[in-house]
Formats: structure tokens, C-alpha cells, sequence
């Protein structure tokens, strides 16, 4: 039998980690020379069974006599010639901590392990392993002689340890001990998943990296203000609020049915989060950058449309969800990035996924070049793909050139043919405000051969004259393959797109399980969408974004000057500097809960360690009067905490807004075009 064979019959090796494993490396084969377990299961695995399966009082010596004995019994670790031919003698039930004795001292694989458990800090928890195995994991088959014990009349047993269950475990434990196995009963096992999910969570708690969400909702009458979950209401106003709407409902129903309970406990919660009572808080960290959730017109046309065909969308795009609005949406973001042909996706991470595992997995031997700052999304789509990617430090265009250049020196070197190359990188990083040199990226790109796909997701809407992003305003559309983007953000509403050439993206569509296998997003929401699209591609866009502009240099400037640490960055996204996570946390728990400001805490994993930050987003409907008040409580705050202010003289030209009159009879003819009743699919 080989040794990977005889690992397995082994119940301390087959408990022990691939790790451990692997550093023993040669040393196990020496180890198993030396113990008469392994050295009978790897010579004759049968009879070495057999032989130990056998009462001790009628054991037969299946080779050699007492008077002309095996020379190999002289090495015996367990110094017992009867063991080795059949006999077991080891004391009955002993103590928990006798029996890791004994264990150690006759096993010399668990004697390894217990050896390194001494140089480290989780010595308590590996030998608690040590008898949780013996407990639990030595059947009679494995051939373990100390795992056996024998009673008065000469049978054999298990030897039975009883052993308190240990602590949870470290995750770089190199023992895998089984200490979230639980005993379902006498003779069964079940892992135990609730007390291992349980000690991951708490070890995020301990490391403050554990996600806490606020509850808030945002109010489309006043905003950036919202509301966070307030109390229940005087109960007479709700029943007011109960019976004017049961009223409502009995005279619109002929059979005058009842309000059913799950109804009226939803009206309540939306009472109570209208009562003009209930503490307002002004958000400074959506990405509803042009508050365009709440325009009144984008809020018709999802009104009539879910009169018109409901909120839902019936299906995939394949079966029964593919409705004229999807076809015009696409349309419309296609001539948005002035590219052939787009196609929507139910969030851009699912677009951005989804798409670039799909071209990583059609191009024949692709390699990928992704950005160090790119978003989850992106690196999973890479790494969902299976291809080689190469990771060229944040904005470094002369990195990113020096491994395309490699890679194109070796496909010379060896006479292949050029492998397809995709470059993947973000236009602006949404955690730090960066912005990538677009045109330089695509240059170099291109000229090693390499498609080029950007993720537009902060920028469209928000940048260029029709809003279509970074590579619109820095003119350099044309140089772009590929463009990913979402709905979610300046749009104000949900969902995602990539847009390029399109044979590219009928292959997206037509293999991408992120697209095909998912139900589309509904009639509502994307006819939503369409119109806040050709709203910002406009006039109104225009000044939207003009506004948002002088309002980030505005609260950039008096951060600064307040002495706060603002980190700089040329986009619209104001980080503040807090450098602790925990620090972090509190200090935007304290700011939502005591001054009505909510500003999210941004922690590791989504930024590193040392770079914790709060994240700002001024909008062009926040006014003086906001920032006059922002400036101040962070300031109370920061003194509150004993966090230093570092004062700083840099300041940023502000932009001067751009007024531009609506186009009112343009918007209105857009807005019955858009929710006239279409009962079949384009």
C-alpha cells in the first residue's frame, strides 16, 4: 500500500491537516517505520487487520515463535512484543490527560503534532484535539492498538475518553481537530454549523470589521433628509389612518372585504415612517449622487407603468421578461456610450461578473490585466473565468505596459501566436474618489493588442456633457471597448449594463449565466430608468451636475479649512481620513444617533487596514445650511473622540453652476410616449 494509502488507515494522520501533512513531507516514512501500525497497514494492510482484530486471549503469532522472535519487534515505540503479535495490553479508561500521555508517548505522529503545538500559542487546543480524537475517531478497522482496551473477561473495546468539548478553534490551527463535531447521538456525528458560523462571526466582531447596517429610509419629498426607525405611533392616529384606508378599500370592493392584517401592519410601518415627528437625519454618503430617486417625473412614469403591466417581470429575458422598455433602455445606453449595442443586467455587479468570466471563458488562452483597486466584482468575474491575470499596481500605466510587454516577448520568444488580452480598470474608485488616466490606459492597451473594459459605475451621469462618464469628458470614447455601468447610482434607480461592440455583446447575452438564468428586472424599473437617462443625457443633466460640482468644492474647502482630514481627490467622492476601524465605526454611530448626520464608516475588507474612512458625497441638493451643520458636528465629534485635526491651507476651485432652463414640453411628450399601455414585446 502506498503512503497516501496508509494515511488513511492512520487516525492521527487522517485527522490532520494538508498542511501539516505537507511540512512533515519525507519525515512521515521514517515516522511509519517506526510504528507497528503503520508498518503492518503499509506491508500487509490484511493481515495487520486481522491480526488486531483478534480477542487477546486467543491471538495467534502469525509469524515467528516466543522462542525465535521478529528482530523488527525491537523497535517497537509501544516496547511490547504481544501488542505486535496480536495482544493488547493498555490500561483501561484512564484519565483524559493520562491518555494524551500515553498517546504521545507511544504514537509518534501524535507526538509530532503535540511536539509543534508546544512552540506555539494554541498548545491547549491542539492536545484537547488530541483527545477528541481518541474519543471520537479510533474504530477498531483503523488498527490502532492503544485505541483498544481490554476488559476482566479478556475482550477487547474501544477505549472510551471522556473530554469536556474544547474552545473554538483559531482558523490557522494546523490540527483539524473536530471540535464542531457534535455527537448527534451514541454512534453518530453531525458538524456542527451553527458554532462554526457563530466563531467566524465573532471573529469579524473582534477584528471591527463586522458589517453593521443602518436602517434608514430615505424621503423622496425632502430630500437628502431620511428618516431612521422610529417607534410605534399613538394608537389613535394609526387607527384613523386604519379606518380612512379600510374605508377606501370596502367602497372600491363590491364584496367589502376587510383590511387583511398583513396589509394594515405595512400601512403602520409607513405611517410611522411619515410622521412629521420623528427625527429627520441628513444623509451625506448615498450614491443617489443627483438625488434622481425622487424626481417627480421619474417617479410618474413608474407609477403609470405599474398601473399599465404590474411590478413585476414575469420571467427571464428568454421567457416572457423581455418588454419594449428593456429594447428601448438598451438603445438608449448604447447611444449614451456611443457603442453598437448594450445590454441590461439586474445589478453591475452581476454585469461586470458575469461578462468578463463569459469573455474570459470564450477568447481562446486570454490573459487578464486588472487593476489593484478594482471592485469585487470585477475580480471575481476574472477569477470566475479561469484565466492568468496579471495585477498592475493603482493608475500605473508604466507597470501595466511592462507586463503586456513581458507577455508579448514571451509569445515571440516561443513562436505562438498572440494570446487575446482584456485590460480591466475602473474610471473612478468609489472608496477613494481616484480617477484613472483613461486615454493613457487604452493607448497602451491597445498598442500591446489588448481590449480595453472600463467600469463607468461612479462616473455615468455625472461626468461628460451627456453624462455618459470619464471617457466622454476626457474625449476619449472612442478608445474604450467596453463599458460596464449601473442604474443604481446618479441614475437613481437599480441595475446594470455593459455596452461595446456587438458581436461582443450578443456573445455576453447569449451565453451569461448572470443574464440568462435570473428574472429580468421589472417594466417599472426600467422604464424608470430610460427617463432618468434622457433626462441627464439634457439640459436638466447639465445642471444637475454643475451643481453637484460647486457643492463638493464647497464642502471639500470648508473641511478642509475646519482642519479635518480630508484626503485628496479630483472626483466627486470627500474621504475623511480616520485610520481605525473601530474609531471609525463609533464616530459615525455617534454622528447618526446624537447630531442627525449619517455618514457610513468605511472599514476593511472593503478598504486596508490603516485606511479606514468616512465617505462623503455632497449632492446638489444640499444647502449651506446643511454643510454649516455637517462642518460643525464633525467637529464636536472629532474634539468628542480626542481624534487631532490637521489643518491645511489647500483649497479647491469651486464650479460655477450652469443654469439651464428645463425643457418642460419635451419631458412631458417623453412621458406619455414612455407609459402608453404595450401589451406585447418589441
Amino acid at each position: 500500500m502506498s503512503m497516501s494509502g496508509g494515511i488513511a488507515k492512520c487516525p492521527f494522520l487522517s485527522r490532520t491537516s494538508k498542511s501539516f501533512l505537507q511540512s512533515a513531507g519525507g519525515s512521515l516514512k521514517s515516522y511509519a517505520e517506526q510504528c507497528p501500525v503503520m508498518r503492518n497497514v503499509l506491508s500487509c494492510p490484511v493481515r495487520a487487520a486481522s491480526t488486531l482484530a483478534a480477542p487477546a486471549s486467543t491471538a495467534s503469532v502469525s509469524e515467528g515463535t516466543s522462542e525465535d522472535p521478529d528482530p523488527s519487534l525491537s523497535r517497537c515505540p509501544l516496547n511490547c512484543k504481544d501488542v505486535c503479535r496480536g495482544h493488547v495490553e493498555v490500561p483501561k479508561r484512564p484519565a483524559a490527560d493520562a491518555a494524551v500521555e500515553h498517546v504521545k508517548a507511544k504514537c509518534p505522529f501524535a507526538s509530532a503534532i503535540l511536539s509543534v503545538a508546544k512552540t506555539t500559542k494554541n498548545a491547549q487546543r491542539v492536545t484537547d484535539a488530541v483527545k477528541v480524537a481518541a474519543n471520537k475517531f479510533m474504530p477498531l478497522q483503523l488498527g490502532c492498538p492503544f485505541l483498544l482496551s481490554q476488559d476482566d473477561s479478556g475482550s477487547i473495546e474501544l477505549l472510551h475518553i471522556d473530554v469536556p468539548r474544547p474552545l473554538v478553534p483559531p482558523p490557522d490551527l494546523l490540527w483539524k481537530s473536530g471540535d464542531f463535531y457534535k455527537t448527534a447521538d451514541e454512534t453518530s456525528e453531525s458538524f456542527d454549523y451553527q458554532r462554526f458560523f457563530e466563531a467566524k462571526v465573532e471573529e469579524k466582531k473582534a477584528k471591527n470589521v463586522y458589517r453593521e447596517f443602518k436602517t434608514i429610509n430615505r424621503l423622496a419629498s425632502s430630500h437628502p433628509a431620511a428618516m431612521s426607525y422610529c417607534g410605534s405611533l399613538a394608537r389613535s392616529a394609526v387607527d384613523d389612518v386604519l379606518l380612512s384606508f379600510s374605508a377606501g378599500m370596502e367602497s372600491s370592493k363590491e364584496d367589502g372585504r376587510e383590511l387583511p392584517s398583513e396589509v394594515a401592519d405595512l400601512l403602520v410601518d409607513i405611517v410611522a415612517f411619515s410622521n412629521a415627528a420623528a427625527k429627520k437625519k441628513t444623509v451625506w454618503c448615498s450614491n443617489d449622487y443627483l438625488g434622481m430617486s425622487r424626481h417627480p417625473i421619474v417617479k410618474e412614469v413608474a407609477q403609470r407603468v405599474i398601473d399599465c403591466h404590474g411590478v413585476g417581470a414575469g420571467g427571464t429575458r428568454n421567457i416572457s421578461g423581455n418588454g419594449r422598455y428593456h429594447n428601448l433602455l438598451e438603445r438608449e445606453l448604447a447611444a449614451l456610450h456611443s457603442k453598437e449595442q448594450a445590454l441590461l443586467f439586474t445589478s453591475c455587479f452581476v454585469a461586470n461578473e458575469s461578462s468578463l468570466s463569459t469573455i474570459g471563458k470564450w477568447l481562446p488562452d486570454c490573459i487578464f490585466y486588472s487593476d489593484a483597486g478594482n471592485h469585487a466584482s470585477m475580480i471575481h468575474g476574472v477569477r470566475n473565468s479561469r484565466c492568468p491575470k496579471r495585477v498592475f499596481h493603482h493608475n500605473d500605466v508604466n507597470h501595466l505596459e511592462e507586463l503586456l510587454a513581458a507577455d508579448c516577448e514571451e509569445e515571440y520568444r516561443r513562436g505562438i501566436a498572440p494570446r487575446p488580452k482584456v485590460v480591466v480598470f475602473e474610471s473612478v474608485y468609489s472608496m477613494t474618489g481616484d480617477v484613472c488616466p483613461v486615454g493613457e490606459i487604452c493607448d497602451v492597451s491597445h498598442q500591446y493588442g489588448a481590449l480595453t473594459f472600463i467600469d463607468e459605475v461612479h462616473a455615468v451621469g455625472l461626468y461628460g456633457e451627456t453624462g455618459a462618464g470619464i471617457a466622454e469628458r476626457d474625449n476619449f470614447v472612442d478608445k474604450v471597448d467596453i463599458v460596464s455601468g449601473t442604474l443604481g447610482k446618479a441614475f437613481g434607480v437599480v441595475g446594470g449594463y455593459i455596452a461595446g461592440p456587438q458581436s461582443l455583446v450578443d456573445a455576453v447575452r447569449n451565453e451569461a449565466p448572470g443574464f440568462i438564468f435570473t428574472t429580468s428586472l421589472p417594466p417599472a424599473t426600467v422604464a424608470a430608468a430610460l427617463v432618468s437617462v434622457r433626462l441627464l443625457r439634457g439640459a436638466e443633466g447639465r445642471d444637475l451636475r454643475s451643481r453637484q460640482q460647486a457643492s463638493v468644492a464647497t464642502v471639500r474647502n470648508r473641511l478642509l479649512a475646519a482642519g479635518l482630514p480630508v484626503m485628496e481627490c479630483p472626483s466627486h467622492i470627500v474621504p475623511v481620513h480616520v485610520g481605525n476601524a473601530a474609531l471609525c465605526t463609533k464616530i459615525s454611530t455617534d454622528l447618526l444617533d446624537n447630531y442627525g448626520i449619517y455618514i457610513q464608516a468605511i472599514n476593511p475588507p472593503t478598504v486596508p487596514v490603516g485606511q479606514e474612512l468616512l465617505r462623503l458625497t455632497p449632492g446638489p441638493h444640499h444647502t449651506d445650511e446643511m454643510v454649516d451643520e455637517l462642518i460643525d458636528c464633525l467637529l464636536q465629534v472629532w474634539r468628542k473622540h480626542d481624534v487631532p485635526l490637521a489643518h491645511s491651507k489647500k483649497t479647491l476651485v469651486a464650479c460655477a453652476p450652469v443654469m439651464e432652463t428645463g425643457r418642460v414640453e419635451q419631458q412631458q411628450q417623453q412621458l406619455a410616449e414612455l407609459c402608453a399601455p404595450v401589451y406585447a414585446t418589441a
